[in-house]
């Protein structure tokens, strides 16, 4: 007769002892799609959980996983891939997306943190049934003293966890952040204000348990007294670190906010050649307008509606006639923009050489910006056309014949404005909607493409 137990099902044995079971499996693989953002390498595969590259000749990526377990049968091992494959795509999304800057958190100052914090310790009161007035004492020292740590040290945490890492930032906002603050400050801030945390936690936690272990009722009191002195003067010491985290909040958060997924109409030029005053007229933006290089001296958005759709339009800084390593950094936000988002580009020319730009050197930062971005959608405008013939030009003689053609014409199919006479306003206009209506087209186009590789993310073994 059969025992009890072997007419029973057996209870699944612990993973472990499955592994023991089967004989080692070769490493798994799986074919991610190569993106722009993510292109693939021309190198062999690895053996890590990374992409390694075109191991399989195809311009698609390989990852080669070492696996941390057996898989038991193919549904099993199909739900660890898309593991790896949902983390991934994770990864990409992140990058793929702006707007990270409007999500961080509001950061308190200094002062505003330390007063709330010794309030709240202070209103600690000790344990419950405790009879013994040493104890009880010692008691409530050691706990406003961790409650005093906790409450200046858990909004530092909170900040150091909650802005964004620059590497899930989207390229445009990285950029956005070198050029805002400098290489490296910003992680540098963050870094000080986590160095103050850790600070803060390690004398809170001393002076707590010393308090702890006080025998009388005055040896308890001095000791809280004098925790309270070395927090506060912990937290005073590395303050600053708080205060440059509120200056960098708050210049992150008036950053614009560009939407990827509505066309975006980039005005770019030269300095003083006339941006401002359309965007004026073009959008609900209300940029400065002065007679002086980089009055533009950030990214300025408004909005078009027009025929009922709503478009972006962007502003962005005079570029000089230099090379690129040589641009400020007011001018390298032009290039963030032009490099890293999909706009369709509104270039302005100044041929009355108002702005004081001569026509050479406009023509020459022209040419560059236009051989670096052709692949956009592009527009050419003459501004200020009523003084085109009334100024004396800056000068006389073009040496290039393609400089003296630029003077006469401007670019092929270049359309003439003048805002305060409301010259070829209208027709700038529609023209600008027959552009943004077929940025709209490529956005949507690219959007399906990018659904279409996710759909087509093979898996091989």
């Amino acid at each position: 007769m059969a025992s009890p137990s072997s007419s029973r099902h057996h209870a699944p044995l612990p993973l472990s002892a499955r592994e023991a079971r089967r004989p080692p499996s070769p490493p798994q693989r799986f074919v991610l799609p190569a993106t722009p953002a993510n292109p693939a390498p021309s190198h062999g595969g690895c053996s890590t959980e990374c992409p390694p590259g075109d191991a399989l000749g195809t311009g698609q990526q390989v990852l080669t996983l070492k696996p941390t377990f057996w898989f038991i049968n193919d549904m099993g091992i199909i739900v660890k891939l898309m593991t790896y494959i949902k983390e991934w795509k994770g990864e990409q999304r992140k990058q793929e997306t702006v707007g990270a800057f409007q999500k961080i958190p509001m950061v308190m100052p200094a002062t505003d943190i330390l007063m709330s914090a010794q309030r709240k310790s202070r209103n600690v009161p000790p344990t419950k049934g405790i009879a013994n007035i040493a104890k009880r004492e010692r008691n409530k020292g050691a706990k406003q003293l961790d409650a005093l740590m906790k409450e200046l040290s858990v909004p530092l945490r909170t900040y150091t966890e909650n802005f964004p890492k620059r590497r899930d930032l989207h390229p445009y906002e990285r950029s956005l952040i070198e050029l805002t603050f400098g290489e490296g400050y910003y992680e540098q801030v963050l870094g000080r204000v986590d160095t103050l945390r850790k600070r803060i936690t390690s004398v809170g936690k001393q002076h707590a348990s010393v308090c702890a272990k006080s025998t009388t009722k005055r040896e308890a009191e001095e000791r809280l007294t004098e925790g309270r002195k070395k927090l506060e003067e912990a937290f005073q010491h590395g303050k600053h670190a708080i205060d440059d985290l509120v200056n960098v909040a708050k210049a992150l958060r008036s950053m614009p906010v560009v939407d990827l997924h509505i066309p975006t109409l980039c005005l770019v030029g030269s300095p003083n050649v006339g941006k401002s005053s359309l965007v004026r007229i073009l959008s609900s933006g209300k940029p400065e307008v002065c007679s002086y290089p980089f009055t533009t001296r950030g990214i300025l958005m408004g909005h078009i509606v027009s025929n009922h759709e709503r478009f972006q339009v962007t502003d962005t800084p005079g570029l000089l006639t230099r090379h690129d390593d040589d641009r400020n950094n007011i001018e390298r936000l032009t290039l963030a923009v032009l490099s890293y988002l999909p706009i369709a580009v509104l270039y302005v020319h100044d041929l009355s050489e108002d702005c004081g730009t001569s026509v050479a050197d406009q023509y020459i930062t022209y040419k560059h910006i236009k051989d670096r971005f052709g692949d956009r959608l592009w527009l050419d405008v003459i501004s200020k056309c009523d003084l085109l013939g009334k100024k004396e030009p800056i000068s006389f003689h073009d040496a290039d014949a393609d400089v003296a053609q630029y003077r006469r014409l401007g670019p092929e199919g270049a359309l003439q404005v003048s805002v305060p006479s409301e010259i070829g306003v209208k027709e700038l206009k529609e023209r600008v909607h027959e552009l943004l209506t077929s940025q709209m087209a490529r956005i949507k186009a690219s959007k399906a493409e990018h659904e279409t590789q996710e759909v087509g993310t093979s898996v091989v073994y």
